[in-house]
């Protein structure tokens, strides 16, 4: 197959984020795909959905600016780029607008997180703020390739849920949130989209990275979380952290890990229960979340 056009290419660009511990950056070449639109028929947002998620990424070179700051990073033969760095971008709180040759898929902002903000939220997505019905694989099927973002369900209540647990911050609109999934990292314009129309606080929103080549695998879900959040943890390491998540899977375990290791940065540990299996491990300091809308 012959190497796309540089014309022909997009960059699928990550939320970025600045804190104490460093800044860090990353994203992926692609052929040009887009999101379904948000009046998409079932078809429609399939074929597109669909597209996007069969995407290859293509080799090339990144370049993106920030406030006056631009960096350059050659990105593999995946597509894949990522930079992280620990000096200081001395910018003020807040997100700034990430501008990206080739453009962005969908608008992307670097964090700079407020100093003063002493809690923040790290969440999974699916069946935690978004339904997709995971213990059913047809309803998961057709919740995540047929319906356009704008349209997809949110968990009831959890957007004002979040909002509450940062009120305690002083900086408005520059906490240290989060969205982690191991959704394929093709998803990013759909997620991005669902998040802003469900309301939820503005955050980094990091999914996984994946390839055609099954030898090139990342290793597995709980390693890839752990990974991330470590990561996290340690770029604001004055910050204590709301860990939300649910049950269908392996969050409860994860999480339990974190607590273990960082306990001083665990505000709190929140599950949504979904799996009806009643041996399924309980861990000590995990809450349901339905406490949260109390």
């Amino acid at each position: 197959m012959p190497a796309p056009r540089a014309a022909d290419l997009q960059t699928v660009l990550d939320d970025a984020w600045h804190g104490p511990g460093g800044w860090h950056f990353s994203g992926r070449l692609t052929q040009i795909r887009r999101a379904p639109r948000d009046n998409s028929s079932g078809l429609a947002a399939l074929y597109r959905t669909t597209r996007m998620i069969f995407t290859h990424g293509a080799p090339g070179v990144a370049t993106w600016r920030v406030a006056g700051r631009a960096w350059t990073q050659p990105a593999d033969r995946h597509g894949y780029w990522e930079l992280a760095g620990i000096d200081p971008l001395v910018l003020p709180p807040g997100w700034h607008a990430i501008e990206s040759v080739p453009a962005a898929s969908s608008p992307a902002g670097l964090l700079v997180a407020d100093p003063q903000n002493p809690i923040g939220i790290i969440s999974d997505i699916d069946d935690t703020i978004l339904t997709t019905g995971v213990l059913s694989k047809p309803r998961l099927l057709k919740n995540s390739l047929l319906v356009p973002p704008e349209r997809r369900q949110a968990v009831p209540g959890m957007a004002e849920c979040y909002e509450n647990l940062l009120q305690e911050n002083p900086g408005s609109g520059a906490s240290a949130v989060f969205y982690l999934s191991s959704s394929p990292r093709q998803l990013t314009d759909s997620l991005r989209r669902f998040l802003a129309a469900a309301g939820f606080p503005r955050g980094v929103l990091q999914l996984r990275k994946t390839f055609h080549d099954r030898r090139r695998a990342t290793g597995g879900h709980a390693a890839y979380k752990l990974r991330h959040i470590t990561a996290i943890l340690a770029a604001f390491p004055q910050v204590r952290f709301h860990l939300c998540g649910d049950d269908a899977e392996r969050d409860p375990e994860i999480y339990a890990q974190i607590q273990l290791r960082h306990p001083g940065q665990v505000a709190g540990v929140w599950i949504r229960k979904l799996n009806p299996n009643p041996r399924r491990p309980a861990f000590s300091g995990q809450r349901d979340v339905r406490e949260l809308a109390g």
